[in-house]
């Protein structure tokens, strides 16, 4: 595990990534959620990915982690950086593993530079969340900063910071208040391994290390009407979601696949939003691996 990387891009930029897993490993570009940093696979582990021969590379977007921010980026200014980043690695084709709110630049990416990729995965996906069915069984708050988010930005900075919480907060403190909001599964995937609490605080927080600019423009992006049609992605898409997930409905997701012209749905009756990731590697990893 490397998580000091980083590349020049063209324009100037600073892209931060980190590595994962086995260094010759089939490569995978790995889009974390939002907030979130180039940190968030250390939740599935450098063992896990080495177990199933993946290389894993994870940037952090502009404005977040490490990365310089991007003015008015929107999603389709993605590509361009992955492209730069796998050029600067040698990487000719490679999968995308796009979780939570990296599953719309996943998306983005299929649609601009589907030849370079081999396969696209999307674990718990956020789509667009001015979309009536983006509020479907969501706990008050949810609505609440999405709301926030369209109406009043300037809020948000306050909200993150109290997502990211203070490195003195001890992590049974921390587990303690996720149990009061977490669906179970969730919460179970945090109990069965403590460090993982560390480690979701840690990547939370490293999101803001710039301050909450990237983060703020980030989740924005996602309360707007995207600047790319799904309908543009010819390429499979293989989307894994948890049917108990709060963060990312199910309904979200349905709508999704029915604009979607070729992808498959996977779902788990009893998984969650976080515990799809942490739980559903071994079915991942088939699905990312294509000798093609």
């Amino acid at each position: 595990m490397k998580t000091d990387n980083h590349i020049t891009l063209p324009d100037g930029r600073r892209l931060a990534y980190a590595e994962f897993g086995k260094p010759d490993g089939y490569p995978v570009l790995y889009f974390h959620g939002s907030p979130a940093s180039r940190l968030e696979p250390m939740l599935i582990g450098d063992e896990a990915f080495s177990r199933f021969g993946l290389r894993v590379i994870a940037p952090d977007r502009p404005g977040m982690g490490q990365s310089d921010f991007q003015p008015k980026r929107g999603f389709s200014d993605w590509p361009a950086d992955v492209i730069a980043l796998a050029d600067a690695l040698g990487l000719d084709r490679f999968s995308i593993l796009g979780n939570s709110g990296g599953g719309g630049y996943a998306a983005v990416c299929a649609a601009k530079i589907p030849e370079r990729l081999r396969a696209v995965v999307i674990v718990s996906g956020g789509w667009q969340m001015n979309w009536p069915e983006a509020l479907d069984n969501l706990p008050p708050v949810n609505p609440l900063f999405m709301n926030i988010s369209r109406k009043a930005p300037f809020l948000l900075p306050i909200f993150l910071k109290m997502m990211a919480g203070s490195p003195k907060d001890k992590p049974e403190q921390t587990l303690a208040q996720f149990k009061m909001s977490m669906p179970v599964a969730d919460y179970a995937v945090l109990e069965e391994q403590p460090s993982r609490v560390d480690h979701l605080m840690q990547m939370t927080r490293e999101s803001m290390a710039q301050g909450t600019k990237g983060a703020v423009w980030d989740m924005r992006l996602y309360v707007r009407d995207w600047d790319f049609r799904l309908d543009e992605i010819h390429m499979l898409l293989k989307l894994f979601h948890g049917e108990q997930d709060r963060n990312a409905p199910m309904a979200s997701v349905r709508k999704a696949m029915t604009m979607l012209p070729n992808a498959e749905l996977v779902t788990y009756e009893n998984e969650a939003h976080l515990s799809t990731l942490c739980n559903h590697l071994a079915e991942f990893a088939p699905a990312l691996i294509n000798r093609q």
